[in-house]
């Protein structure tokens, strides 16, 4: 049997839901580390744009929301910003947001061993594998398990992980749902402007097959083993180009021959959100994506 570990990510503005589902999460699951993360938003931002959803939407300011996203991937790729960026987030966040993170510390403690991981990653939902390698480079080398899944506070399970991900572990090094040929109709393929033709790039510098591939992020299963060899490519620093972690880290996994598969998650999507009734209905389906409101269940606990 494999040892699961669950790099939890949540938002601080729905902690006390994520920290609810965490408790149930861990007494379903005894034998599996998980490891409570919190990212922020991105506070060097270019173009300078006033709106208090621009660092993680664009439905706010529907004309130039897009455009200023692509203006701002773009910058973020020029030399040194994105390390710039990183090092804003981590001073502003340090000393407007430190009692928070003290609260936020102290809630998981009474939940959970493992202590709270913070990331300051830039557009941190573009760059989700870079969070878990910068968390893995640091503290995650340390850990005792095989297989880590990137499960964020808006999934809901009705089964232990090891009933959901065991057969895949099994098998393969990598897993995604929704995992499948990138093709120029997929949303993510061109936005920001040209992601993919640097992508290619990137692979025709080191030799790779230029076949792009698609995902969703959450829920994913990683290898310990595939974890050691991004950590050998350098993939935390060495490949800060603008395009999702979606495409990326399934694209570069791939390409650099690790066997990847899809989970077969028929009730894991982006949107609309799942209804408690239609939980219950399909409750043998083991995981639901998204949930964002708590179940009936966990009130109770």
């Amino acid at each position: 049997m494999s040892k699961f570990a669950a790099f939890y990510l949540f938002s601080e503005s729905q902690s006390t839901m994520a920290i609810l589902r965490l408790r149930r999460l861990r007494v379903m699951n005894p034998d599996v580390i998980f490891i409570p993360v919190v990212g922020t938003r991105q506070l060097l931002y270019l173009p300078m744009i006033v709106d208090a959803n621009m660092f993680g939407s664009t439905g706010s300011l529907r004309l130039i929301g897009p455009v200023a996203h692509s203006v701002n991937s773009i910058v973020l790729g020029a030399p040194g910003v994105f390390k710039l960026s990183n090092i804003v987030n981590e001073k502003v966040v340090d000393f407007t947001g430190h009692n928070k993170q003290i609260e936020l510390r102290n809630k998981i403690k009474q939940e959970c061993p493992q202590t709270l991981y913070v990331d300051y990653t830039p557009l941190l939902l573009w760059n989700l594998d870079y969070v878990i390698m910068r968390w893995f480079n640091t503290l995650g080398k340390q850990l005792d398990f095989d297989y880590l899944i990137f499960y964020e506070f808006d999934i809901f399970t009705t089964k232990p992980l090891e009933e959901i991900y065991g057969k895949y572990a099994k098998s393969s090094d990598a897993c995604f749902v929704d995992y499948n040929e990138a093709t120029a109709s997929w949303y993510f393929y061109n936005f920001p402007p040209k992601c993919s033709q640097v992508m290619k790039r990137w692979l025709k510098q080191r030799r790779l097959s230029t076949n792009l591939y698609r995902s969703i992020f959450s829920g994913n299963l990683l290898s310990r083993g595939v974890l050691e060899k991004l950590r050998e490519l350098d993939q935390a620093s060495s490949a800060e180009f603008y395009c999702q972690s979606e495409m990326r880290l399934p694209t570069v996994l791939t390409n650099i021959g690790f066997k990847v598969s899809k989970l077969n998650f028929p009730f894991f999507r982006y949107r609309p959100i799942w209804s408690e009734e239609e939980i219950c209905s399909n409750e043998d389906a083991g995981i639901f994506h998204p949930v964002k409101t708590l179940t009936s269940i966990e009130i109770k606990q």
